[in-house]
């Protein structure tokens, strides 16, 4: 089977890596080859991308901030997986609310913003809030926080944007589920993790963690909008209840650990969703986690030391230029007790980041 991918980082070469042992073809659609570009069958420009839907049997995405041509080109021929209107609710964080909201999906108190002068009055009325752009925000990018008893009218909103205002949560965990649905309607979950974000971007997480209801609630999304593939769906988690933060209709970051401590890979998991193959319930075979490497390279020397620490993978993403808050490559580690993993992740940290590491995710 022909697969097109459209995107080519560091998401879609992972999925081409786990993919090979399918003996599907793979097809990359970008206007700048990337990581995925290098392992891909074929790499075609966004220009042709009609060229590239008619050429595959199927067409997914690594990411949702890629060509809204091709994305209903291959909606249009009934190749997309998953649908358009799982993308167009990630593009938008207002559409986002107002889907999950409409579903009785449990989110934090909110309200839509057209302007910057309703936004920040909103804030106010909460007190204490974060105002999101509603369009082309992730990894922290269009967040802004507002306290009232701190430096809230400090805050410099762009004009001309709509808003999306929450009530900040001041949650006890941040934790995530990796969701598939076929489109027969079955539906798989793997176990969720715990998650340490720093500034809006993944730090390091590890599975196995409590469910707290997570999966209930992310099968509710899925069935709502009869998707096909996999998603990373983000919570909050409070009191023991959990509220999404947000949605992922694809293989995300926090899914990373199922690439060496599962029985399935979420990218392996997604392909076989989407070209109507097999899926199985993901088995999680020891404690396992991640570790971002964020602002930094994992160099020759960084890896050597890092293939020291047993049980752990390093994947550096290939990226030409390394910029601040900017996502390199990632390191997973297991080990048999969760104790054993903690302390596997701190020396990779260690070694990743020397002191400080926090650091390198702020703005």
């Amino acid at each position: 089977m022909k697969v097109g991918i459209i995107g080519s980082g560091q998401l879609g070469w992972m999925m081409i890596i786990e993919g090979r042992k399918l003996q599907n073809s793979y097809y990359v659609l970008d206007d700048k080859p990337g990581p995925a570009a290098r392992l891909a069958d074929s790499y075609i420009p966004v220009s042709e991308y009609k060229k590239f839907v008619d050429a595959c049997d199927i067409v997914t995405f690594e990411f949702e901030h890629v060509s809204e041509q091709a994305l209903l080109y291959a909606e249009k021929k009934d190749k997309l997986r998953p649908g358009i209107d799982s993308v167009s609710l990630k593009r938008d964080r207002a559409a986002e609310k107002e889907f999950l909201s409409a579903n009785g999906i449990p989110v934090a108190e909110y309200s839509i913003s057209d302007s910057r002068e309703d936004a920040l009055k909103s804030a106010r009325a909460f007190g204490k809030a974060v105002i999101k752009s509603s369009r082309g925000g992730y990894d922290g990018k269009g967040q802004f926080y507002y306290n009232a008893l701190g430096k809230g009218g400090k805050i410099r909103l762009p004009a001309g944007e709509r808003f999306v205002v929450e009530e900040f949560i001041d949650f006890d965990f941040e934790a995530s589920v990796i969701a598939s649905r076929g489109e027969d309607g079955t539906k798989r979950f793997h176990i969720p993790s715990f998650n340490r974000n720093v500034g809006g971007i993944l730090f390091f997480n590890e599975a196995p963690f409590r469910d707290y209801g997570m999966r209930d609630v992310a099968s509710k999304i899925l069935d709502a909008l009869e998707y096909v593939g996999v998603m990373g769906v983000e919570f909050f988690i409070r009191g023991g209840r959990c509220i999404v933060n947000e949605i992922a209709p694809r293989v995300h970051n926090t899914g990373h650990h199922t690439l060496h401590g599962s029985s399935i890979s979420q990218f392996e998991q997604h392909l076989r969703t989407i070209t109507g193959l097999p899926v199985p319930e993901p088995l999680l075979y020891k404690p396992s986690g991640i570790v971002n490497a964020v602002g930094v390279e994992i160099t020759r020397e960084k890896e050597e030391r890092l293939m020291r620490i047993p049980e752990t993978h390093s994947y550096p993403y290939g990226k030409g230029e390394l910029r601040r808050r900017r996502k390199m490559g990632h390191v997973n580690v297991n080990a048999h007790t969760v104790r054993e993993l903690r302390e596997r992740r701190r020396r990779v940290i260690e070694i990743l980041y020397g002191s400080e590491p926090e650091a390198y995710f702020l703005p």
